[in-house]
C-alpha cells in the first residue's frame, strides 16, 4: 500500500505509527511544513519526506504542487490530519478516487453554518475521519456526519517515552516539601477548569495540607484572579510554560485535568497517567474513556468544585489508593492506548479504504 501523509508537525505518537506502518513494508510518503525539525526521525525507515508550507485552508498555490505529488507517487489513501492540510489535500484530490481521511482530536467548534467547515469534515469529498474518542464521534454524529464515515482510533504511545524523562524538583516553584500536591498540565484556557481546580480548594480541610502547582500559560483571566485570592494564593505555585512537562506529572501526588467542555482525549492526562500519577478528571469529552472510574483513578463532574474537593481529600488520606490508581493508570496506557494498537487499526482502516470497501 501507498500512504500520503499530508500534515504540517508529527508528534512522537503520528511519527511512530508512520514508521510502523514502513517497517510493515508500506510505502509512505510525508508531506511537512519547512518548520518542523525532523531531527532525522524518518532515517532508515524507508519513509520519503517533502516540504511544503501549507499556510491556510486556502492556500491556492500549494494546490498545485500537492496535486502534482497525487500524480506522482499514486496513492492508496491520503491522511490530512490537521485542518488546513486536509482543505488543500481534498482541493487537490478533486475528482481523483483515491480516498482523503482526517482526523479530529476535540468535540466542539463545528458549525453547519460555517463555510470553513465545509472545506473539510462535512465536504462529501472526505472519504473518511478517525476520530480520537468516542466522545468525538458522537459529537461528529451529532453534527450529522454520516457513521460509516467514522472510525474511533485513539492515539497510542509507550510508556518509556514519559518513564525515562525523570521527575522534576517541585519545590523550585515553592512548593512546601511536606505538601500534598495536586498538578494540572496545559495552556489555562477556560475551557480547562482550572478555576474549579481553584474554588475547590478552601473547600478542603487544611489538615490534608494540600497545594496546587499549574504548569502552563494563563489565558483565563479569572484564573488570573483567582490566584491572587488570600484564601488561595498561598497554596498555588505556578511554574508557568514548561517544554518538558511530562516531567512534572511524576512529581505530582495527583494529577487533575477539570475540564468543562471539548476535550477529545488530552495528552496532558495521558502522560500523567503513563508516569504512574494517579489521575482526577472531569466528565468531559472523552477523559472517561481514559480513566475509569474508581479503578484507574477518579471521575467527577464538570463545573463542580465541591465533588473535585471531595476527590482530591478521598486521595489525599489514602496513599494506598494513590499507589493502586497510579499502577492501574500506567497499565490502561500499556494496553488500551498502545502505539502497535494504533498503527493496527490505522492500516486496517487504510486497507479498507484503499481497497474501495465501504463497508463499515
Amino acid at each position: 500500500m501507498r500512504l500520503l501523509i499530508v500534515t504540517v508537525h508529527n508528534d512522537r505518537s503520528e511519527a511512530e505509527v508512520y514508521r510502523l506502518m514502513a517497517q510493515a513494508g508500506h510505502r509512505v510518503h510525508v508531506v511537512a511544513a519547512p518548520s518542523w525539525p525532523d531531527g532525522g526521525i524518518f532515517e532508515g525507515t524507508g519513509i520519503t519526506l517533502s516540504r511544503l508550507n501549507i499556510r491556510s485552508r486556502m492556500d491556492f498555490k500549494s494546490v498545485p504542487v500537492l496535486r502534482r505529488l497525487i500524480r506522482e507517487f499514486e496513492p492508496d489513501v491520503i491522511y490530512a490530519p490537521r485542518n488546513k492540510t486536509l482543505s488543500v489535500t481534498l482541493m487537490a484530490a478533486g475528482r481523483n478516487a483515491v480516498p482523503v481521511v482526517g482526523y479530529r482530536g476535540t468535540t466542539g467548534h463545528l458549525s453547519r453554518w460555517d463555510p470553513a467547515a465545509w472545506l473539510t469534515y462535512f465536504k462529501p469529498r472526505l472519504g473518511h475521519i478517525i476520530c480520537v474518542s468516542e466522545a468525538v464521534r458522537k459529537y461528529l454524529l451529532q453534527k450529522r456526519v454520516p457513521t460509516e464515515r467514522l472510525t474511533t482510533i485513539y492515539k497510542g504511545h509507550r510508556l518509556e517515552w514519559y518513564t525515562e524523562r525523570g521527575q522534576a524538583d517541585l519545590q523550585a516553584f515553592g512548593v512546601p516539601p511536606d505538601a500534598f500536591t495536586v498538578g494540572f498540565v496545559g495552556n489555562m484556557r477556560p475551557v480547562k477548569g482550572v478555576d474549579v481546580l481553584l474554588c475547590s480548594l478552601p473547600l478542603i480541610p487544611g489538615d490534608l495540607n494540600v497545594h496546587a502547582c499549574l504548569i502552563g500559560e494563563i489565558r483565563d483571566k479569572q484564573v488570573a484572579s483567582l490566584c491572587r485570592r488570600q484564601d488561595i494564593a498561598p497554596r498555588v505555585h505556578l511554574a508557568g510554560y514548561q517544554q518538558d512537562a511530562a516531567r512534572f506529572c511524576g512529581a505530582f501526588d495527583v494529577f487533575v485535568m477539570p475540564s468543562v467542555d471539548r476535550e477529545g482525549l488530552p495528552r496532558a492526562v495521558i502522560e500523567a497517567m503513563a508516569k504512574g500519577a494517579p489521575p482526577i478528571v472531569s466528565d468531559a469529552g472523552g477523559m472517561p474513556e481514559l480513566v475509569e472510574d474508581g479503578v484507574s483513578g477518579l471521575v467527577v463532574p464538570a463545573r463542580d468544585p465541591q465533588a473535585l474537593a471531595e476527590a482530591i481529600g478521598k486521595l489525599a488520606r489514602s496513599s494506598a489508593l494513590r499507589s493502586r490508581f497510579g499502577e492501574q493508570a500506567q497499565r490502561r496506557i500499556e494496553t488500551l492506548f498502545n502505539i502497535e494498537a494504533t498503527a493496527a487499526k490505522m492500516l486496517a482502516l487504510f486497507t479498507r479504504l484503499g481497497k474501495g470497501d465501504d463497508d463499515n
